[in-house]
This record gives C-alpha cells, sequence and structure tokens, in this order.
C-alpha cells in the first residue's frame, strides 16, 4: 500500500499538498510524525526492536511505537492507529498525555515529531506484533534509559531532546 503525507511548512501549517511518503522525504518536505512512549507503574518506558525488514535502523531499539500521520488524519488519529498497529494496543485521545512537539531537520527528512506519554499496565508478553515492524518489545525504567541515552547505547536511536525532555516530565508530572 502507498501511504500518503501532508506537506507542512516549517511552522507546521498545512501546505495543501499531499505526497507519497518516499517523495515527501526526497523533496526535503516537512510532515508530521506521532511518537508514543507506554510507561508502566515502575516508571519503566516500553521500547521496542525495530524488525530486521525495515528500511530504516533494522535490529534497533526504538520509541513504544512512532510513525508517519497519514493524508487527512490528525495527529492524535495517526498516534492510535501506530499503537493497533505496531502492539495491538487499543486506546484513546484521552489517555494520551501530550508531552510536546519538536522539529527535525536533516537531509533526508524534515518532521515535526508530536511527542506523547500512555500509561500501560501490558507486560511485555502481552504486546501482539501483526505489522512485522517490531519484533521484540521491553520495558527500562526512565533513568537507566536516560543513562543508555547519554552514553549512547549500541542500537538505540536517539532522538534529538525528545528523551530528554520526556525525562523531565516524568520526574516532574508522573506520580503513582
Amino acid at each position: 500500500m502507498t501511504e500518503y503525507l501532508d506537506a507542512v511548512d516549517e511552522n507546521d501549517v498545512p501546505t495543501g499538498l499531499s505526497k507519497e511518503k518516499r517523495r515527501i522525504h526526497r523533496d526535503g518536505d516537512y510532515h508530521r510524525t506521532a511518537h508514543v512512549w507506554l510507561i508502566n507503574d515502575k516508571n519503566e518506558l516500553l521500547l521496542q526492536l525495530r524488525s530486521p525488514q525495515k528500511s530504516s535502523y533494522p535490529n534497533y531499539w526504538d520509541i513504544s511505537a512512532a510513525g508517519h500521520i497519514r493524508t487527512g488524519e490528525t495527529v492524535i488519529e495517526g498516534a492510535l492507529r501506530e499503537l493497533k498497529e505496531e502492539l495491538s494496543v487499543d486506546a484513546t485521545a484521552e489517555q494520551l498525555h501530550f508531552i510536546c512537539k519538536l522539529r527535525f531537520d536533516s537531509p533526508y527528512n524534515n518532521e515535526f515529531g508530536y511527542v506523547y506519554l500512555l500509561k500501560s499496565t501490558l507486560k511485555e508478553d502481552e504486546f501482539i506484533f501483526r505489522d512485522h515492524e517490531v519484533t521484540e518489545v521491553r520495558y527500562v525504567h526512565y533513568e537507566k534509559l536516560e543513562e543508555m541515552v547519554r552514553n549512547k547505547a549500541d542500537r538505540l536511536i536517539i532522538h534529538n531532546d525528545e528523551e530528554e525532555i520526556l525525562f523531565d516530565y516524568i520526574r516532574q508530572y508522573i506520580d503513582y
């Protein structure tokens, strides 16, 4: 299936253009993504191991669930879809805690990432991977993950300032 994305300008304002995902990346158009971090009652964040078939960063540990916002979708709709597709998690918009919006600039991918936190009661063995994008998940305490990011752990995708903002949010607002 060909995935179409809506282009936005450098201020995250829709341009009215919709393009195939590969063309959006090729042309350097800004677009939107959703990043959803799952956290359990032990303040552990869920990491996913990307499939060896992924075109970018195969076999790397990454955000719990993330993906592009498709043409016609809201960011929330895209976030909920990605949770369902990648982890078989059903959630509602009200359960997503908005953390921040970040602008990512690179030669191959210009995007605005909307970052969310979702409280989860699921154990690692309760997630179901249906779309062949994820091969494994594991919970890591946010302080341990913070150390891994700081030390640039092998096979861990680092997302600019995203993790630091997330860790600060957890320290300030999560109370179990």
